[in-house]
Order: structure tokens, then C-alpha cells, then sequence
């Protein structure tokens, strides 16, 4: 935990804040008055971008692979389509013709979805579990850095939560962009920290993950980031599972099946949540010039 003196924000590096949210034993989580963005009062390691001592460990290849393999096809279909509509459909991009690269990409759910669809996408990860597992799937996934990649290759570049873990999150974007055809777009979806499900449930909502989501965003921390990067804000929307977490964590608390019983309402107040921009997770789009 740093000094209040010490704190510094990831976006900015300016170092003064309002607290947002506490968790135990004084981690605090920042608002930047500068930019707009969300940090915690902690040190990091320059190596691998995460709380000091905390640095994620392997699993044994052969747990990591029994646990992806349980809901794969199901992830693969379920977040694969949809992301396929987003993308490629929305954005009204040629299937046959466009290049696509998934940073962060983890076990592949999107990247198999697209392969089966014939379009060429690449995946970056650090966890070498994923990439192994990745590629005995036939993906083309390795390890290597964004900055090695050839430079505008790609229409679009995706990060599915994965901003939220970026100690450098110019940098890495900086690097992004360099990666970029003409009028390319790159695509994050990262939590909404100013989403109605954290005005309810505060620290116990579920994608706050102290010492792993150590940046969090909003429209103005957006825009600083866009400017910083040299892209255009093409759209930035909202999607979540608001109404749904709050109503399992009161199912937990007070053992009554709220979900069930508020099955309907539930999915029509998410939908007007997410008009209204206010959900749990936002969809931002930039565009290259």
C-alpha cells in the first residue's frame, strides 16, 4: 500500500485523486481529477505490470486444460457470435478480406469462433497454459509483444478485458496503433466502475478484483486516452449483467431465488441499463484516421 503522497495514476501519472471505493486493510481505488481514471494506492512490478508479490503463478497444464475444457464449446458459440455481430458485422468489415488480432486472447473462445467462419486472426497472450492450449486447437496464438508485430497489418485489433490490467496503458496503445491499416479500428471492452451494479453492491461487485483490475475508465478517461493514442471515439456503449449479480448476491444473502422469480423483469430493466450507458461493462470503439 503507497503513502497518499505516493499515488499515482496509471493513465496520467498525475497524483491527485478523490477515493472512489476501500477494500481491506487500506487499498483504496483513486479517481484521478486530471483524467478521469481509477487507480489503486499500491505498488506494482515493472516486469510483469501487477501488485508486487502477487504475480499470477501456472497452473499444472493438465488442471488449466480440464477447466477451459468444461464450457469451451459453450463460450466459444455463445461470445464468439455475439462478438462476431458486433465486430465484423456492425462495423460492416469484409470477412474475407479483413485481418484481425485478439491481444489478450485467452483460451481462444473468439479467435476458434472466427477460424471456423474462415477469417485470419491472430491471438497474443502471456500465459503460456493458453498458448499451448490455443495452438493444439490449431489457433495462431503465441507470446510475443504487441511492438513485434508488422506494423499496419491489421483492421482490427480487439481487447477483451484487458485494459483494466495495463499498468502502461499508453504505451501498449501507442504500440497498437503503430499495428493499424488506414480507418482500422481497435476494439476494448473493460468494466464500468460507474455502473449502477457498483452504485448497489460497491466493493462486492464482481469485476472489481482488487490488485488485478488496476485501471478503471470512463467517457472522460476515454477521450484522454484517445487524444494521447492519435484515434477517434467512434462509439462507446454499455452491456452488463447489472440486475442479474445484484440479485445473485441477495439470492446468497437472504436464500430466496430472486433470479428465478424476477426472470422477466430482470431482463428488461439490463436492457433499459444499457441504453441508458450506465451497465457494468463498456464497449469502446476508436477508429484510426
Amino acid at each position: 500500500i503507497k503513502k497518499e503522497e505516493e499515488f499515482r495514476c496509471l493513465l496520467c501519472k498525475n497524483n491527485k485523486g478523490n477515493l472512489l471505493l476501500e477494500w481491506e486493510e487500506g487499498y483504496q481505488l483513486i479517481q484521478c481529477k486530471q483524467c478521469g481514471a481509477s487507480s489503486p494506492n499500491i505498488s506494482f512490478s515493472e516486469s510483469s505490470g501487477v501488485a508486487v508479490g502477487l504475480e499470477p503463478k501456472e497452473l499444472q497444464y493438465e488442471i488449466y486444460v480440464k477447466t477451459i475444457d468444461r464450457q469451451y464449446d459453450y463460450r466459444k458459440n455463445k461470445l464468439g457470435s455475439e462478438r462476431y455481430r458486433y465486430i465484423v458485422e456492425r462495423l460492416d468489415l469484409d470477412p474475407h478480406k479483413m485481418q484481425l488480432l485478439d491481444v489478450g486472447c485467452g483460451a481462444g473462445y473468439f479467435l476458434s469462433y472466427l477460424k471456423d467462419q474462415k477469417i485470419q486472426a491472430k491471438g497474443l497472450d502471456t500465459n503460456l497454459n493458453t498458448v499451448r492450449y490455443c495452438r493444439e486447437r490449431g489457433l495462431d496464438v503465441d507470446s510475443g509483444n504487441v511492438a513485434d508485430e508488422p506494423d499496419g497489418k491489421y483492421d482490427v485489433v480487439v481487447l477483451f478485458d484487458v485494459l483494466e490490467h495495463l499498468l502502461n496503458p499508453v504505451s501498449v496503445m501507442k504500440d497498437l496503433v503503430r499495428k493499424l491499416k488506414p480507418k482500422g479500428y481497435v476494439l476494448a471492452f473493460t468494466p464500468n466502475i460507474h455502473s449502477l451494479s457498483y452504485e448497489l453492491m460497491g466493493n462486492l461487485e464482481n469485476t472489481f478484483l482488487p490488485f488485478e483490475h488496476i485501471c478503471f475508465y470512463d467517457l472522460k478517461s476515454f477521450n484522454f486516452l484517445a487524444e494521447k493514442i492519435g484515434l477517434q471515439i467512434y462509439s462507446l456503449d454499455t452491456f452488463g449483467l447489472d440486475v442479474m449479480d445484484y440479485l445473485l448476491m441477495k439470492e446468497h444473502s437472504d436464500n430466496f431465488p430472486y433470479t428465478e422469480k424476477l426472470h422477466e423483469m430482470m431482463v428488461l430493466v439490463q436492457g433499459c441499463l444499457d441504453r441508458m450507458g450506465v451497465s457494468n461493462h463498456f464497449r469502446l470503439t476508436l477508429q484510426n484516421s
